[in-house]
């Protein structure tokens, strides 16, 4: 499950002229990246990960794709809600993203609903890269993460 959110927060983006720009296509982003794992398409999720994938765990992009691929088999159902805490344009080329996901079997209406399911909760640290015109996830960590953790960014 941990190796599916740590895909939330990619998508295929055109190039960012400027810090706004940046951070909203990067929001963009997130929010299609979600919309790709709750399809469970591993085409697409493919396509969010940098060839130099690589994460605290010296997991590399094939094996994050084999869990991931194991996952959905296993899924029939995935239900995300994410909550960006922090996009960091200080570097532009590798920008970081903190970002809390939660994840649930079953459909949720809105929040209250998704913690009353008991959902799976997560920080990601994620760094990007852009390759070919595009950004993709290039490293990342993460860790569970508090209903008051997720609550603080949801509810400012």
């Amino acid at each position: 499950m941990l190796h599916l959110l740590l895909l939330l927060p990619l998508v295929v983006l055109a190039g960012c002229a400027d810090q706004e720009s940046a951070e909203g296509q990067i929001r963009q982003m997130i929010d299609t990246a979600e919309s790709v794992l709750e399809a469970r398409d591993l085409r697409a999720a493919r396509s969010l990960l940098s060839d130099a994938y690589r994460d605290a765990a010296e997991r590399t992009k094939p094996a994050l794709l084999r869990l991931l691929g194991g996952y959905f088999l296993r899924h029939k159902s995935i239900h995300l809600l994410l909550q960006i805490e922090r996009i960091d344009l200080q570097d532009p080329q590798r920008p970081g993203v903190t970002l809390y996901a939660a994840m649930a079997g079953q459909p949720f209406a809105d929040l209250d609903a998704l913690l009353a399911l008991d959902a799976a909760l997560y920080r990601f640290d994620l760094e990007l890269v852009r390759e070919q015109d595009q950004w993709r996830v290039a490293a990342g960590s993460w860790r569970s993460a508090t209903r008051e953790d997720f609550l603080g960014i949801a509810r400012p």
